[in-house]
């Protein structure tokens, strides 16, 4: 089964994450374009630990990362392995 999602686009300027943060402002512009994604299931095996990228407004880019789940329950650390 496959999700499609749409969002408006943003540009940050300036303030990166630290804007997530009350005390921190950043700069941001929307812009009259979309953003579009389409996430599906493809077949794994338990060893598998990829998230493959593809966007078509890039010329037929891709981006593959590697991900694992971190120790004590710290969350799942993410690398970029190849794009």
């Amino acid at each position: 089964m496959a999700t499609a999602v749409s969002a408006p686009g943003k540009v940050l300027l300036a303030g990166g994450y630290l804007v997530l943060d009350r005390a921190y402002t950043g700069l941001v512009f929307g812009l009259s374009a979309r953003i579009h994604v389409l996430v599906h299931d493809i077949d794994t095996t338990p060893s598998d630990s990829e998230i493959v990228v593809r966007s078509p407004q890039f010329l037929g880019a891709s981006w593959t990362y590697g991900y694992h789940l971190t120790a004590n329950q710290g969350g799942v650390e993410v690398t970029q392995l190849q794009g």
